[in-house]
């Protein structure tokens, strides 16, 4: 296609409903289903640094045709991610918006004098948008799956370790603990860094959290042993997180866990569940899944590069 005339700009609070569109396109294209709704999207913009972050692209006729964000993950990695409408794709949106993300890498190296590590996501099957990346210097890294089962009848009931009693999670109560938890189940995740209390406690305060379906495991002793932290979105709970301590490990915890939140989404007449997965994950979480019922619906392909402080992205 030829390339046009596009102008960047950052979102306003009206171009919401009008991006969410876009990506859902996008995902229908490239997966054949939608795996993002309104909610989610409003979630994210609560979060983002919209002004610096978060970019739209128009055409002539001010139609947004694209749109990308860029999170600061940690001090080290920055983690970003484009959609272009389909129709408009191979007229150099993904390439102005590309452009976008490594010049704000670039400012944040400068700004904090040291390295970045730019991180950014495609299909593994769009093979012109892994082209582009590699075009500008990124290196595919990891394997992500997207993974999901829609249960035709009520599933069988968790079969849970000894001593482990399960309640969903009690806001003003939990938060200490399951941060905790959370840091010692996924520190041996890749490229996992830990946030701050704060950072990671702001997702209780998203519109969209429900405490039912975030489900805590805990021991004889009290203390939390794992945790299933899921958001409903229209019919389907998407888990965001399991994880399981490693001294609670080996005991069938993690697939208790999972079946559980199939029993709940069930019960409350939402019986599709879906869930993101390192395929290389260490503890075998890939796995579980596929044990579980659940099968890989979609690849994508987290590629990076490493910005220097001082030289352009």
């Amino acid at each position: 296609m030829t390339p046009y005339p596009i102008r960047l700009r950052r979102p306003k609070p009206e171009d919401a409903a009008v991006v969410c569109d876009l990506v859902i396109a996008c995902d229908v294209e490239d997966f054949g289903s939608p795996d993002f709704d309104l909610g989610e999207l409003l979630d994210m913009w609560s979060g983002f640094d919209l002004q610096h972050n978060v970019w739209v692209a128009e055409n002539a006729g001010g139609q947004i045709v694209g749109y990308a964000f860029l999170e600061e993950d940690s001090e080290e990695k920055l983690f970003s991610y484009g959609f272009v409408l389909p129709s408009a794709r191979g007229t150099g949106v993904g390439t102005a918006l590309l452009t976008a993300i490594e010049s704000r890498a670039d400012e944040l190296a400068a700004t904090s004098g040291r390295h970045k590590r730019l991180q950014n996501v495609v299909p593994t099957l769009r093979e012109d948008a892994q082209t582009l990346l590699r075009t500008r210097g990124f290196v595919p890294v990891r394997l992500f799956k997207r993974m999901s089962i829609r249960l035709e009848a009520a599933p069988a009931a968790p079969d849970l370790p000894a001593g482990i009693t399960l309640a969903p999670f009690l806001p003003g109560v939990d938060e200490q603990d399951l941060y905790a938890a959370y840091i010692e189940a996924f520190a041996d995740h890749w490229d996992f860094a830990v946030p701050g209390f704060d950072t990671w406690a702001e997702q209780i305060d998203r519109p969209s959290f429900r405490p039912e379906w975030w489900l805590i495991a805990r021991g004889r002793d009290g203390d939390i042993a794992g945790f299933a932290l899921g958001r409903m979105r229209e019919d389907t709970l998407y888990l965001n997180q399991i994880g399981v301590r490693r001294s609670c490990r080996g005991q069938g915890l993690g697939l208790a866990l999972l079946q559980t939140a199939f029993h709940k989404a069930y019960a409350a007449g939402q019986p599709s569940i879906s869930l993101g997965v390192d395929t290389s994950n260490p503890s075998g979480a890939f796995r579980l899944y596929e044990k579980a019922g659940m099968r890989a619906v979609y690849e994508v392909t987290v590629a990076e590069k490493t910005v220097q402080p001082g030289s352009p992205a």
